[in-house]
């Protein structure tokens, strides 16, 4: 298994996990993925902005992916926003914790201060996950998501550079 940086080659093969993932309807925001442009796109707004897109492969088979995308704004740089995603079948077997300690090594080396994220809080797995790796809970946005007419909240977690390393 590698990680490594995603490159336009993948684009087909993202899409296609974004999709699956999505479509699981619990993980994403998104309940049916995007099209191949929209990732497409976003790879590269990610490569314009000095963003972060890796990818795990095994083979010829992309198994997960993270990205970190930079504030937007002048003010906002200094922070940048992760997603990320594992194949149903490669999930419970350390790749998530592979896949964030390299984007987390790889932001915070390239000069980011604060690395944010959000996450549905009945997705137990990836918030155990998330605080193990010393992110800190900053805010609970109280039945945001209602979907198929559950409520779910949306905890908001955020990491500064002087914790990195130093958690656990």
């Amino acid at each position: 298994m590698l990680i490594r940086p995603a490159t336009d080659a993948d684009v087909s093969a993202l899409n296609a996990l974004v999709t699956a993932v999505s479509r699981e309807r619990a993980y994403l925001g998104s309940t049916e993925g995007f099209t191949l442009e929209q990732t497409q796109g976003y790879i590269a707004h990610l490569r314009q902005s000095n963003g972060i897109a890796l990818v795990a492969i095994d083979g010829d088979r992309l198994l997960g992916w993270i990205d970190i995308a930079r504030g937007p704004f002048e003010g906002l740089t200094h922070y940048g926003r992760l997603g990320m995603g594992v194949a149903p079948d490669s999930r419970g077997q350390g790749l998530g914790r592979l896949l964030l300690e390299r984007a987390l090594d790889e932001g915070f080396g390239m000069g980011l201060d604060r690395i944010e994220l959000e996450v549905f809080a009945s997705n137990v797995r990836a918030v155990e996950l998330y605080r193990r790796t010393g992110f800190v809970e900053e805010g609970n946005r109280r039945s945001a998501r209602k979907l198929d007419g559950v409520y779910d909240d949306i905890l908001m977690f955020g990491l500064l550079r002087h914790e990195w390393r130093t958690a656990g």
